[in-house]
């Protein structure tokens, strides 16, 4: 738990006892002395808040953000207590008051997704909380605390049941986690659950047009394909892995000489810098690429295809090609979450 600011008067003074519902000073002072002690309100702490002095409440408190003063003169012996509740709350994003982190006290909740898993993505479920309290939906899990599981408000992708366990942040360790949520109306919830199915549909008639596929950062994959690189190494983001250079990386991907092909290239919004790059097919650029950084506090990041026409010549006669991932401006290159070589009359 944060603990509140102090002005202190002097070497004189000493936190006793620090818990969870507060904190106890103990002010031991060698003779009488006049000061004036300010201790902050903290903005998180929710009804119950109280300063006491010698086990007196202190009334008039002023309001969240700024400071108690107690002004007299301190004798030995002199106790300061302070009760900090800490309050459930939604601290919603700056450009949008659906997407939001949900607070307890100063201490951030996760939402917490299992154990990480290699080379996979986590589908976080969804909050369909329609404006509910958040009191009335986030309930405390008995006898375990700072842990607090949703009630009735949890979807999957496939619009069932799932409920989420949410911890302090701090708390997790090799799990895969949100800690950013969208909450949805009911009629929010069914226009994205349509645009999944659609989304799903277009996955599947991308498999079936696939020629080679290589997730990049999957090791035993990319040795698959021979994998070589100059200054690269694998990325994670959102559980999926993927693949950036400072200056490059390549893979030998077999082709279908007999159809039109294009390479698809899965990038994602949420780069931590400028990136800039080019897309080479057997040392002939096909492609290339600028991703800015990725603003803090904008929406979550999102996974996206970029198709990169194959000109017919240079796939002619050949069974395999050399795809190459190239930085370029003095950036590095993107992450790249999947490579594909597809047939583009069946995409």
């Amino acid at each position: 738990m944060a603990a509140p600011q102090f002005i202190w008067p002097g070497p004189n003074c000493a936190i006793s006892r620090l818990t969870l519902n507060g904190l106890v000073v103990n002010l031991t002072l060698q003779r009488p002395k006049s000061f004036t002690l300010l201790l902050r309100r903290p903005s998180w702490a929710g009804d119950g808040f109280a300063v006491k002095v010698n086990g007196k409440n202190v009334a008039q408190l002023p309001r969240a953000g700024a400071y108690v003063e107690l002004k007299r003169t301190w004798k030995t012996g002199d106790s300061v207590s302070l009760v900090l509740p800490k309050t459930l709350r939604i601290e919603a994003l700056a450009d949008d008051n659906r997407r939001a982190a949900l607070m307890w006290g100063p201490l951030v909740l996760a939402g917490d997704l299992g154990p990480e898993r290699r080379g996979q993505a986590s589908d976080s479920p969804a909050l369909v909380t329609s404006d509910q309290p958040l009191t009335e939906w986030l309930q405390p899990v008995a006898d375990n605390l700072g842990v607090f599981r949703t009630v009735g408000v949890g979807r999957n992708t496939d619009g069932q049941a799932s409920e989420v366990e949410f911890v302090p942040f701090y708390r997790l360790h090799r799990r895969t986690y949100s800690v950013y949520w969208d909450l949805d109306t009911n009629d929010s919830w069914t226009k994205k659950i349509e645009e999944l199915k659609a989304e799903r549909a277009r996955q599947q008639k991308l498999e079936a047009a696939t020629v080679a596929f290589v997730p990049p950062g999957d090791a035993e994959k990319e040795k698959s394909f021979d994998l070589k690189s100059e200054e690269s190494a694998p990325d994670r983001e959102v559980g999926r892995v993927g693949r950036r250079a400072r200056k490059w990386f390549s893979y030998e991907l077999p082709v279908d000489p007999a159809k039109p092909l294009a390479l698809v290239a899965t990038f994602s919004t949420q780069e931590r810098a400028r990136r800039s790059f080019e897309i080479l097919v057997d040392g002939q650029t096909v492609g290339e690429g600028t991703i800015e950084r990725y603003p803090p506090g904008s929406p979550t990041a999102r996974f996206y295809d970029v198709d990169y026409k194959i000109p017919a010549e240079l796939v002619k006669d050949k069974q395999k090609v050399t795809v190459r991932f190239q930085a370029s401006g003095g950036n590095e290159t993107a992450t790249v979450y999947g490579v594909r070589i597809v047939r583009v009359d069946e995409k």
